[in-house]
């Protein structure tokens, strides 16, 4: 006797932002699968922190995240976010709700039959198949380099200097023939350095092009030092998302300008509406 297939409403691609928005919509008919042990890494792991946080119209259930956010100090008033400390809200959210999700699972293959989305993954467990009615797909690894308009490595700093840091504190990073951009977090002394590269640059070329970006930096920058670089590259696209038809849908988490406007497309996706 064959062993049964399991058959779900849907099935999201990705522990993202997005992804875990639709799928806490439809907890008994959903299952998430990442290919990592990480949540929300698009934005996390990144070191991108987004912007215009209280910009986005939010459901009740995007309001609850903002609120939880602000209830234990991770999201200020003004939009500032400690990045590290969403992950442990997402797990808790996770675990509370009883979602199913499939992490350190790969995806080889989706293939769309005529009355469902089936979907063959390998894990710890050996390799299986499962189904869904509809797939919603928002893994930044999905998205062809031809649809992004922008992509950035990240880094954390530290101060180490011996002047307040109230005194010092920098808002610019200057350094000729380099695309950089300083952003602050929530936390003091809380500072991203983000260094824009091309599509086509690998992780050596990442990163030896920010060290050669630190290294020639001058003046009030001397007294900071690297403490963290991104294990994500930051992403910008055009569009968001694929059209309606079909059964597969792509959302890709990455594109939106910030973790609750991807957890609130998540939730739109769903058909709740959005207030």
């Amino acid at each position: 006797m064959g062993t049964e297939i399991s058959h779900y409403r849907t099935i999201v691609l990705g522990a993202t932002f997005t992804g875990l928005g639709a799928a806490l919509e439809d907890i008994d008919g959903t299952l998430v699968i990442e290919r990592t042990a990480l949540v929300g890494h698009e934005f996390i792991n990144s070191f991108n922190p987004g912007r215009g946080w209280n910009d986005t119209p939010l459901s009740t259930s995007g309001a609850s995240l903002r609120e939880e956010l602000r209830e234990r100090g991770i999201l200020s008033d003004d939009g500032l976010v400690h990045l590290p400390a969403l992950a442990p809200v997402l797990y808790n959210r996770i675990y509370e709700s009883g979602l199913r999700v499939f992490l350190l699972t790969e995806v080889l293959h989706v293939e769309e039959k005529h009355d469902y989305v089936e979907v063959t993954i390998h894990h710890a467990s050996g390799r299986s198949v499962v189904r869904a009615d509809r797939l919603i797909d928002t893994r930044t690894e999905a998205v062809m380099d031809a649809d992004k308009t922008a992509r950035r490595i990240n880094a954390m700093l530290l101060y180490v200097g011996e002047t307040p840091l109230d005194a010092v504190m920098p808002d610019a990073f200057v350094v000729p023939d380099a695309e950089t951009e300083i952003v602050k977090g929530k936390l003091g002394g809380e500072l991203i350095l983000k260094l824009a590269i091309g599509n086509e640059d690998d992780w050596v070329q990442a990163r030896s092009n920010l060290n050669r970006v630190w290294t020639d930096r001058t003046g009030e920058w001397l007294d900071w030092r690297i403490c963290a670089v991104a294990t994500c590259f930051e992403i910008e696209m055009a569009a968001c998302n694929s059209s309606g038809e079909g059964r597969i849908q792509r959302l890709t988490s990455a594109a939106y300008c910030n973790p609750l406007e991807a957890y609130e497309a998540g939730i739109e996706a769903t058909g709740r509406k959005v207030s």
